[in-house]
Formats: structure tokens, C-alpha cells, sequence
């Protein structure tokens, strides 16, 4: 068995892969303006503030794009092919987009549609961000 490739969480994303083992999905917000921003950064690009905090979100948004993959880019996934995966807008701000796979990988996407997310664990026990489709 080949095992899955995992995130190595460094001191900027930290705080995203703790959310996701709470199951939640956590941006940075900035102190001074109160933008949200992802992925985490040192300044924020509206205010040029320094400071800023992690805050959860409600963990829905609406498909802003999606691709079915096909082709084996590493030999650990192979069993799962095709997978389908998403590039969500969240609810909360529109320009915070974050990627996941799609719950139903036979079921099929549509850009615009609402989604929310869900959590499983992965081959190694750590967090993986899944979407699925959620009432308008």
C-alpha cells in the first residue's frame, strides 16, 4: 500500500489544518479592517495591517468551479479515480475561494450551487476538507 501524500502544516496554516480536525474551516481576519483573507498572509492587502486573528466560518459557499480528474497524478489515489474537485466561493466573502473534494464523486457539479462542508479523516487520521450539496 503507497501511502497518500499529507500536509505539512507550517506556522502560517497551522490554524486552517486546526480547524479542520475541529470541524470547522478557519480564515484570517484582519484586526484592523476585519477583511477576511486566504490563504493566511503576513499584511493585509486593504489596510496594510500586521495584526490579525483566525475566526471560523459557517462552512458554506457556492461552487465557483469544478474538474473531474481522471488521470493517476500520484499511485496512492488510484483506487478513487475519478474524483471530482471543487473550488468553492464562501458564504461569508465571495473573493475567500478554497478548495475541496466533492462527497459524491459520481454525482455531477454545477457551478453556482450551494455547498457546505463536511469532514472526514484521511488515510493517516488528519483532516480532509469534502463538499456537498446544501439547500438554497
Amino acid at each position: 500500500m503507497i501511502a497518500k501524500p499529507v500536509p505539512v502544516p507550517d506556522k502560517d496554516s497551522a490554524p486552517y489544518w486546526e480547524g479542520l480536525a475541529a470541524g470547522e474551516i478557519r480564515v484570517q481576519r484582519c484586526a484592523g479592517c476585519g477583511t477576511l483573507r486566504w490563504p493566511a498572509r503576513a499584511i493585509c492587502n486593504r489596510c496594510r495591517s500586521f495584526d490579525a486573528d483566525w475566526v471560523a466560518t459557517s462552512g458554506r459557499g457556492t461552487i465557483k468551479s469544478w474538474i473531474r480528474t481522471h488521470q493517476r497524478f500520484h499511485p496512492a489515489f488510484a483506487d478513487e479515480l475519478p474524483y471530482v474537485t471543487l473550488l468553492v466561493a464562501l458564504a461569508e466573502q465571495a473573493d475567500i475561494q478554497i478548495i475541496g473534494a466533492f462527497a459524491d464523486p459520481a454525482a455531477e457539479p454545477r457551478t453556482g450551487a450551494p455547498v457546505r462542508a463536511v469532514f472526514r479523516n484521511g488515510q493517516d487520521g488528519g483532516p480532509i476538507l469534502f463538499w456537498e450539496p446544501d439547500a438554497p
